[in-house]
């Protein structure tokens, strides 16, 4: 009788969680021009810019790339290597350069005030 293989779920890699504040995000984005082009990558800026509440997107996916490189324990780890995008549901979803293999569960949330994401990576 051939063996039956068994299914392993994934394995949790780590948990990362992390709340900005909307309106450190538009400080930033007013006195340092540069500093959107150096934490989010084209189609990030794209996304966000043409809504209203754009700093509020800004921040959610700042919080985000943040929740990601705790989720990782990679400290190392770019800013614009971490890309979030939304499916056509609206759903998160993230994308990792120099992380074969690894997924990501995102959730994000947002107010006018205050943005916080959490991520399970996963191998």
């Amino acid at each position: 009788m051939p063996s039956k293989k068994k299914i392993r779920p994934p394995a949790v890699i780590g948990l990362g969680v992390d709340l900005a504040e909307v309106s450190r995000i538009r400080r930033l984005a007013v006195r340092s021009p540069g500093f959107l082009r150096r934490c989010f990558t084209p189609k990030e800026l794209a996304y966000s810019l043409k809504h209203l509440n754009n700093y509020e997107r800004l921040a959610a996916r700042f919080a985000v790339k943040e929740a990601v490189i705790k989720a990782l324990d990679a400290k190392d780890l770019a800013l614009k290597d971490i890309e979030v995008e939304n499916t056509l549901s609206g759903r998160p979803l993230v994308k990792v350069k120099g992380f074969p293999g690894v997924s990501l569960m995102v959730s994000i949330s947002h107010t006018g005030r205050y943005a916080c994401a959490a991520v399970i990576a996963l191998k």
